[in-house]
């Protein structure tokens, strides 16, 4: 299953790739291929279930380098969010390995219906995280696809 979770203390963002479009031969303005997902997620008693998602896997490709960076350096803050704005989650390292999720989620932009959430993490929860997003990767290519 093409999925990444980002997992904490206090919840987790499940992020599945169900359906990828064009490859291997037809890539995204965003880079990669244009991908149909479904994102969960979970913040405290708070959660979105089941929802749509649009992006693409060059935007998966550039969240992966980044996370990989703070991750290694233990400082920095990385972001993944996707084309039509309705997700957004930035990761805040700290020299201690700590790390702050926060973000939000809109699933219909002309509503006024958002999950803001927040929760902590240390990297050690990342280690799988960074393993699914280098299977993505390893898949669908970087910016440019794999052809």
């Amino acid at each position: 299953m093409n999925e990444f979770i980002i997992a904490g203390k206090q919840g987790f963002i499940r992020i599945e790739l169900s359906e990828v479009y064009g490859f291997p031969n037809e890539t995204s303005y965003l880079g990669g291929y244009d991908v149909k997902g479904i994102v969960e997620i979970k913040s405290g008693n708070y959660f979105v279930k089941d929802a749509e998602l649009w992006f693409s896997t060059g935007q998966v490709y550039q969240f992966f380098n980044q996370l990989q960076k703070c991750y290694n350096d233990l400082k920095g803050c990385v972001t993944f969010s996707e084309s039509e704005n309705n997700l957004k989650i930035d990761l805040s390292f700290n020299k201690f390995g700590q790390i702050n999720i926060q973000g939000y989620f809109q699933e219909v932009a002309h509503q006024e219906n958002i999950l803001q959430f927040e929760f902590e993490s240390e990297q050690s929860y990342l280690v799988s995280t960074l393993h699914q997003l280098q299977n993505i990767v390893d898949q669908y290519g970087d910016l440019k696809g794999k052809r």
